[in-house]
């Protein structure tokens, strides 16, 4: 087996058969298997999904473990030599599995590559994401005090990093969670995602633990994949507050992990800019008291 191709659902049952359907139609010349993670979905997915797709591997979660856990479940099972995690909220409208693969074992060597992705594109083929450099505690400082009108004047914040998209390939600090494609003897080495994070952060954390064993990540340009951005995060009741929540804690989490001499110096700035979302009036006030307590007990 050349490839274990994962996708994690919930309650996305269309965009994961679209999903499936894609890879099946698209994807030649090379062994593959896929494993479909469901985190107790309600929307009928695991029926769906047997119903249609009788060769592919199916693990039902009791509970929704989140992203990174419910990928971990299927790293543990694959066959294949290499794992492409993939968000299902994708469509692949060429052969990109074979492209990343042979691209991988043509330059593995010479780029001393981890993990592989591609250039990401919307539904009109607009390229909107591959990935970016890791976060770090003094940006993510230098962005909460550029909110004071007064500070911002003063600040040099890092400017937004231009990729060499017309090249054939680039190095990248970390290629976005939706196309990893890596192998699967150094995901298993690594104990695969931190399970301390829920979702949103994760892939960061695991590149940044690649990156520390001297190997470097990379976009290949010469093909594309559809990503619905968002698709999948957007079934998360009440969305909008859940969301920054689990995106704040997962912040802090990766921060706390890999910048320790940083980390106290993050925490007092960012605490008192939590603090000051008790007046963000886009939520109500029990929404805001929600995120303030979840944010500190985080820290």
């Amino acid at each position: 087996m050349d490839v274990s191709i994962i996708i994690v659902n919930y309650n996305t049952r269309d965009l994961t058969v679209n999903c499936i359907n894609s890879i099946i139609e698209n994807t030649k010349n090379i062994a593959f298997e896929i494993i479909l993670v469901d985190n107790a979905s309600s929307d009928g997915s695991p029926k769906e999904i047997k119903d249609l797709f009788t060769d592919i591997v199916l693990i039902e979660s009791d509970k929704n473990v989140g992203f990174g856990r419910a990928n971990n479940l299927a790293a543990a099972i694959a066959k294949g030599e290499f794992v492409f995690f993939l968000n299902s909220d994708t469509i692949l409208i060429e052969n990109s599995v074979k492209k990343l693969y042979d691209f991988f074992i043509a330059n593995e060597s010479r780029l001393n590559i981890g993990v592989l992705g591609s250039v990401l594109v919307d539904a009109h083929l607009n390229t909107n994401g591959y990935g970016a450099h890791f976060p770090n505690a003094k940006e993510e400082r230098l962005k909460n005090l550029s909110r004071i009108p007064f500070f911002k004047f003063f600040l040099k914040l890092p400017k937004k990093q231009v990729y060499p998209l017309q090249e054939n390939y680039f190095e990248i600090d970390y290629v976005i969670g939706a196309d990893m494609f890596m192998k699967a003897s150094l995901f298993k080495r690594l104990d695969g995602f931190a399970p301390d994070f829920f979702m949103y952060y994760e892939e960061s954390d695991l590149q940044k633990r690649i990156s520390n064993l001297g190997l470097k990540q990379y976009i290949i340009t010469d093909t594309k994949i559809i990503h619905l951005e968002d698709g999948s995060g957007k079934i998360i009741r009440k969305y909008s507050n859940r969301k920054r929540i689990i995106v704040h804690q997962s912040r802090i989490i990766y921060l706390k992990r890999n910048e320790p001499r940083e980390f106290r110096k993050f925490v007092m700035v960012d605490f008192l800019f939590t603090g000051l979302g008790l007046f963000n009036f886009k939520y109500s006030f029990k929404e805001n008291l929600t995120y303030l307590r979840n944010v500190i007990k985080t820290y």
